[in-house]
């Protein structure tokens, strides 16, 4: 701010155009922060989708009798994630008398993942 001649206070047009620059480079970090944590929301949210869906599949596999466990695929969504499940039953994995189970879940959006999950268990898929 100035004084001017005869006692009036004011700023120049060069000192408004500058605040109003800061404000509006203020205004643009802020949108682009905001717009990076919705990014950052989706793509958590879509991961736990992913891992529910994969984990619940594990379980189903678990708990299923030994002899009907087979390996497949499907495609499921929760939430509005649209997710493409492949689950293996490896017998004598990774030991004899183990069977491995693995479940992989592949979304796209807002980007393409692949989320494996793995466990083994006593007993064969297969007598």
């Amino acid at each position: 701010m100035s004084r001017r001649r005869g006692g009036q206070a004011g700023c120049t047009l060069i000192e408004a155009l500058v605040a109003i620059g800061l404000v509006a480079s203020a205004g643009v970090v802020a949108t682009t922060a905001a717009v990076a944590m919705l990014q950052l929301e989706r793509a958590a949210h879509a991961e736990a989708v992913g891992l529910a869906l994969a984990t619940d599949k594990l379980e189903e596999l678990v708990a299923a009798q030994p002899a009907v466990r087979r390996s497949g695929n499907d495609d499921t969504a929760l939430d509005g994630v649209d997710v493409w499940r492949v689950w293996r039953v490896l017998d004598d994995e990774p030991a004899p008398g183990l069977t491995r189970l693995e479940v992989t879940a592949r979304w796209q959006r807002p980007q393409l993942t692949l989320l494996t999950v793995v466990t083994a268990v006593p007993g064969r898929s297969t007598p």
